[in-house]
């Protein structure tokens, strides 16, 4: 249920699943807001052929999130909820990302447009 192909990859919003030819990542985790950055990052789950499993950390940038949303001076909690918002769009980019061997894929306006 829900699955669409995009871009050779599968996105399932239920399960959080995105995965690629051999690559797949699981976004099951929550978002934080990261001063540093001031952008939101996120963690994909990805287990290997073998059965071994990492996290994997990911970024959307504030100013991605500022510009989809034509939001101003939003406040950490307002990036939160655009990310959720629109967490799908962004989970399949930042998996395409990593099946093209980013191994901390960050999100820019350009990805979102």
């Amino acid at each position: 249920m829900g699955r669409g192909k995009r871009s050779g990859f599968c996105y399932d919003p239920i399960s959080g699943i995105c995965e690629g030819a051999r690559l797949a990542l699981t976004f099951d985790s929550i978002a934080v807001f990261d001063p540093a950055s001031q952008g939101i990052k996120f963690a994909g789950r990805h287990v290997d052929p073998m059965g071994a499993e990492r996290f994997v950390i990911c970024l959307v940038s504030g100013e991605a999130l500022r510009t989809r949303f034509q939001l101003e001076d939003p406040s950490p909690e307002q990036l939160l909820a655009a990310y959720g918002e629109i967490k799908s769009d962004i989970h399949r980019v930042a998996a395409r990302r990593f099946a093209a061997g980013e191994k901390r894929p960050s999100i820019s306006a350009q990805d979102l447009l």
